[in-house]
């Protein structure tokens, strides 16, 4: 029982390790700034309500009016893009792999 519970423990601080180095949502644009300092790009705001998004080198910290709505960590791939398999953009995989998400994008300029 007792190795269960720590178990348990130690999963619950692990994610909340991970969680918590990322800007929490409601927290000001001022706040971010001064605890993670200058993102590397900070986008325009845009659309209603205006939406906002600062670049960090390792996730990107998106608010509504002048607070977090959500940070989003990137995670950079080990492979290289050598053996990244080239697909046209209107193809798309028949059937993804267990561990993958199919996201297709219409993007108009």
């Amino acid at each position: 029982m007792k190795n269960w519970i720590l178990v348990s423990a130690l999963f619950f601080a692990s994610s909340t390790v991970y969680a918590a180095d990322l800007p929490p949502q409601g927290m000001s644009m001022a706040k971010v700034q001064q605890k993670y300092g200058m993102p590397s790009t900070k986008t325009k705001a845009i659309g209603k309500p205006p939406i906002t998004r600062w670049i960090y080198p390792d996730y990107t910290v998106v608010f509504e009016y002048k607070h977090v709505v959500q940070s989003v960590r990137m995670i950079k791939e080990d492979t290289p893009a050598a053996t990244t398999p080239q697909t046209s953009p209107d193809t798309t995989p028949s059937t993804p792999a267990a561990n993958e998400a199919v996201i297709k994008l219409d993007v108009q300029q």
